[in-house]
């Protein structure tokens, strides 16, 4: 019985230890944040829908500014490293095709027959970039992305806070 229990037990811990994240980053091989000494962040309106509120995104702004401050770097808008924040919505179109429905108290195949059922779900899509002026080239980015409603949305000071933990730990 014990060794079941410590079984059970690792293969607890194992799984959440392996928890997926929702982001994905890449960067060039050369680049290490610790190089610079200060930087600018910048939220790219232009590409903003009316759908975005900008209030969450500018709180998301300083959150992860405030982050890289205690990194070491020091905030400057005249910095040749920025980070561009863009954001975006996406509609993404679901269908579910069912062989039956369901009617009343009883299976009505004769009347409904196939049944295509579609719905509209919005995805949101946040990419950080960071960009060198110097080098002129992006040297890092991150993209994320979650549907409307869900905990990991941006709007969320929870999820705000463990994107911008996740952002700076691969900075390390």
């Amino acid at each position: 019985m014990k060794k079941i229990t410590t079984l059970f037990s690792l293969v607890f811990l194992i799984g959440c230890s392996t928890t997926q994240s929702n982001i994905k980053i890449d960067s060039i091989e050369t680049f290490n944040l610790g190089n610079y000494s200060d930087f600018n962040i910048k939220i790219n309106s232009s590409n903003i829908s009316a759908e975005v509120n900008p209030i969450t995104l500018e709180q998301f702004r300083e959150n992860l500014k405030n982050a890289v401050k205690e990194s070491g770097l020091e905030f400057n808008k005249d910095s040749n490293l920025i980070f561009d924040i863009n954001f975006t919505t996406k509609d993404k179109i679901e269908s579910d095709r069912s062989n039956n429905f369901y009617y009343g108290h009883s299976w009505n195949y004769y009347k409904y027959g196939y049944d295509n059922i579609t719905r509209t779900q919005t995805e949101n899509i946040l990419r950080i970039n960071l960009r060198d002026n110097n080098l002129d080239k992006t040297v890092w980015t991150v993209v994320t992305v979650w549907r409307d409603g869900s905990s990991r949305s941006i709007s969320y000071d929870e999820a705000s806070s463990i994107l911008v933990d996740e952002i700076m730990l691969s900075f390390l």
